[in-house]
């Protein structure tokens, strides 16, 4: 199951900009960089079954808690999400 999620989060880096970078074994961190500072930015840590999301700030402070995957579904609509996120982001110009 950790393999899937990993894998289903790692499809972030095929956005521009955006790269994800995985540390530790599988039961690492996952984290979710932007290149612009005023883009969203993650960290994801194992829990005993699942992965905890937390927003990264610009300072790399980490939040509360805020999103938690359980199922491969669960990153696939992360994703989704997270890509809806930074093209709505803050400090872009309009297409």
């Amino acid at each position: 199951m950790q393999t899937k999620i990993t894998n289903r989060l790692k499809s972030l880096a095929e956005l521009d900009d955006i790269n994800v970078k995985i540390t530790g074994s599988s039961k690492g961190t996952i984290r979710i960089i932007h290149k612009r500072h005023h883009a969203p930015e993650f960290r994801f840590h194992w829990s005993s079954d699942h992965f905890i999301g937390h927003f990264i700030d610009g300072n790399d402070q980490q939040s509360q808690a805020v999103v938690s995957l359980y199922t491969p579904m669960d990153a696939i609509r992360f994703v989704s999400a997270y890509s809806i996120l930074n093209d709505l982001r803050a400090n872009q110009k309009a297409s």
